[in-house]
């Protein structure tokens, strides 16, 4: 059994019990980047940024919206647009950071793609992908019919 020392502060206590050091050694601190790298290789983390964006925009939309059919569409462009203080903000926020994350998504595939990262050995991450996929795009669909006009209409 190994010794584990008495902890002497609130990090030492994390690191004996989830290895927080060697996890972030492992992830940031000591992670070995090839020469040859390019901002391509950044699609992953903008993609989890732009989430967090939309994850957080949505929460703070959702506060306000009225899921009923004759409440929505009044609830969006009237009650978040110009009730509320920055509703307007975190509206168009969500529009465009929803918008700009499938053509990260886009970027990031054909990268995976040009990369062969579909291939033996990879695949599993290439096929957890295309579920994540599969699942931004219903989740997509679904929050287009939110506010339930003309437009959502004629879209779905």
């Amino acid at each position: 059994m190994a010794h584990i020392t008495k902890a002497t502060s609130v990090r030492d206590w994390f690191d004996q019990r989830i290895a927080v050091t060697k996890l972030w050694n492992v992830l940031a601190a000591q992670y070995w980047i090839p020469k040859n790298i390019n901002f391509l290789w950044a699609m992953g983390v903008v993609l989890t940024v732009l989430f967090t964006l939309l994850f957080i925009s949505g929460l703070l939309l959702l506060m306000y919206y009225k899921p009923d059919a004759n409440l929505a569409f009044d609830s969006v462009n009237y009650t978040i647009m110009k009730e509320v203080e920055y509703g307007w903000l975190w509206r168009h926020i969500h529009a465009v950071a929803a918008s700009v994350i499938f053509l990260i998504i886009y970027i990031h595939a054909f990268v995976g793609i040009y990369y062969g990262s579909y291939k033996k050995g990879r695949e599993m991450i290439w096929i957890s992908g295309m579920l994540l996929f599969l699942i931004f795009s219903a989740e997509a669909f679904s929050g287009y019919m939110l506010p339930w006009g003309q437009m959502s209409y004629w879209a779905a």
